[in-house]
């Protein structure tokens, strides 16, 4: 079966790692690429596991939700709409997926959690600036340290995140704004406490 691109007809011959527009991807993913959206797995798999690990701290969960999320996708390419851009879409469509299944068993994150997350699943641990910032990050409260992590480290803008984390715009810089104040806060504390060692 021969395939017909009207918009990319050698979408083939793109390489591995290689920038081409979202919409474009998209766009070939709906008339039936899979090698789009095998794109789309490969440029958005690292950032969907370490949000996901940051709402379900259980490795195995993480990736099977963002397999079924693909899957998802596939079977449903022709009637899904993506409003705002690719990397919303699927982050907010693995935070729902997630929050639904640690509500039901009742593993939604916690500190005691944060402190054993996998080395494999933060992409760079120099990423959140040394040791010490991570450490500032992860003991944050949940939300807040998603809000820093989509904010900061992945420079989405506040609209964006309000749409990932199902908030209002309001709501999105309320709660970076007291994410930046206990980080403020615990920093403090830090430099404190590393004067008296």
């Amino acid at each position: 079966m021969k395939n017909n691109y009207s918009i990319s007809p050698d979408f083939q011959s793109i390489k591995k790692g290689e920038k081409v527009s979202d919409r474009l991807v998209w766009h070939s993913c709906r008339e039936g690429n899979k090698k789009a959206l095998e794109s789309i797995y490969d440029s958005n798999y690292n950032l969907l596991l370490n949000v996901g690990f940051k709402i379900v701290p259980i490795l195995e969960v993480v990736e099977d939700h963002i397999q079924d999320l693909f899957l998802y996708i596939w079977k449903n390419r022709t009637s899904i709409e993506i409003k705002s851009n690719m990397r919303v879409y699927l982050l907010k469509s693995l935070r729902n997926n997630l929050i639904k299944y640690a509500q039901k068993t009742r593993n939604l994150t916690s500190d005691e959690h944060l402190n054993h997350i996998p080395e494999n699943t933060i992409e760079n641990q120099n990423e959140f600036g040394g040791d010490e910032l991570k450490v500032l990050v992860d003991n944050l409260p949940q939300k807040q340290m998603e809000i820093i992590y989509l904010k900061f480290f992945q420079n989405f803008e506040g609209a964006e995140i309000a749409e990932i984390m199902n908030i209002s715009i309001g709501t999105a810089y309320n709660l970076l704004s007291r994410a930046i104040r206990n980080l403020k806060k615990n920093a403090g504390l830090l430099t404190v406490f590393c004067i008296f060692i």
